[in-house]
């Protein structure tokens, strides 16, 4: 059960709750639900802050001490001979034999999960309008849809790491540079590369028309993953060149195992319909 800080909970309406996804991720992993209380309301919050009020009125109150260690040892005392042995007012039991006998086989290890970073100190920065951010006298670039943005950046075993503030994900990573007044930037960065290859997809989906597309997309991809990108590209200037394939030659082109945009210019031109044949072949 948590108050309604912004560190857990981003709005609420309806009872419905927005939660911050860094702890939602946490929670996750971690295997609990979390739980607000609800706002303006005493009554619920007063469940969270109780214990807060019961050690600062039984075990602090009127207390004066030397030193944190002095702090430490009278808090001990309180906790082992007055909070642990009182009956508590919920469950009947004493805080610590109830402990021993339904809580402590049920704790679990503190958990790590990838949304929380374990690497070094995080700190925050904002990425200004062209998307660099600028740390120990450099400046280093991140995705343009985190321009203007705060994120959170850490040293990593000589490279800077950057992370999405609310989500925890990594969105970048540079080599650290020693020198001042460099800008290291991927220029990834500042281009939308799935964007375009979706725009593209739909651009070719729409000229061809065909229920062949996805295949013949999915065979230019398999074949050449890392460029693939550019083999659309290459089909857009092919098929205005050419004109747009049939349905007989989309699927001969389809049950090929490999296809490039180079190799598919040339295996058109060999497509042609023979005379009296009922349907397309390969010309030797």
């Amino acid at each position: 059960m948590y108050d309604q800080t912004k560190l857990v909970v981003l709005k609420e309406q309806y009872r419905e709750l927005e939660l911050n996804q860094r702890l939602a991720e946490y929670a996750t992993h971690a295997g609990y639900a979390i739980r607000a209380c609800e706002g303006f309301d005493p009554e619920s919050k007063g469940k969270v802050e109780a214990g807060v009020k019961y050690v600062k009125q039984s075990a602090l109150y009127g207390e004066e001490f030397a030193s944190r260690n002095d702090l430490l040892s009278h808090l001990t005392d309180w906790l082992d001979n007055t909070a642990n042995q009182r009956l508590h007012g919920t469950t009947g039991k004493q805080p610590r034999a109830h402990f021993d006998a339904e809580e402590l086989e049920t704790l679990k290890p503190y958990l790590t999960p990838p949304c929380v970073h374990s690497g070094g100190q995080q700190v925050s920065r904002k990425a200004d309008k062209t998307g660099l951010l600028s740390w120990k006298s450099n400046k280093y670039s991140v995705p343009m849809a985190y321009q203007r943005k705060q994120v959170a950046i850490c040293e990593d075993d000589g490279e800077l790491v950057i992370f999405n503030l609310t989500g925890g994900d990594e969105i970048a990573r540079h080599g650290l540079h020693t020198g001042k007044g460099k800008i290291i930037k991927n220029n990834h960065h500042y281009r939308d590369l799935n964007l375009r290859i979706e725009i593209l997809e739909q651009t070719l989906a729409a000229q061809l028309n065909s229920e062949h597309t996805v295949a013949l997309l999915k065979l230019i991809k398999q074949t050449s993953p890392k460029i693939y990108k550019d083999q659309l590209v290459g089909l857009k200037q092919i098929f205005r060149r050419m004109g747009t394939p049939t349905e007989l030659q989309l699927k001969l082109l389809c049950s090929r195992a490999r296809l490039t945009a180079s190799r598919l210019e040339p295996c058109l031109k060999r497509c042609r319909p023979r005379r009296n044949a009922p349907s397309l072949k390969w010309r030797s």
